[in-house]
């Protein structure tokens, strides 16, 4: 159980991905690092920061580099 976010980077960055639930809480950082150019992609297990197994549902992720922001929402599926 788990899915992949994909985005695109215009220019190799340092990145932050993080996800929240629908209440805007962090539930996990992702990526903290620097990425390349162009299409990158990450994988979440649905779980948060401490291993535990999140609920299925509708939960956002959030992608910051140089200065800009994107935000999209997700949909975790229970198995």
């Amino acid at each position: 159980r788990g899915t992949s976010i994909r985005f695109e980077l215009p220019r190799a960055a340092a990145a932050r991905l993080t996800v929240h639930d629908v209440g805007g809480r962090l539930v996990r950082t992702l990526v903290n690092a620097s990425l390349p150019a162009g299409r990158n992609q990450v994988y979440w297990d649905g779980t948060d920061e401490k291993g535990r197994r999140l609920p299925a549902g509708l939960y956002s992720y959030r992608v910051e580099a140089e200065g800009a922001s994107s935000t999209r929402t997700l949909v975790l599926l229970s198995k």
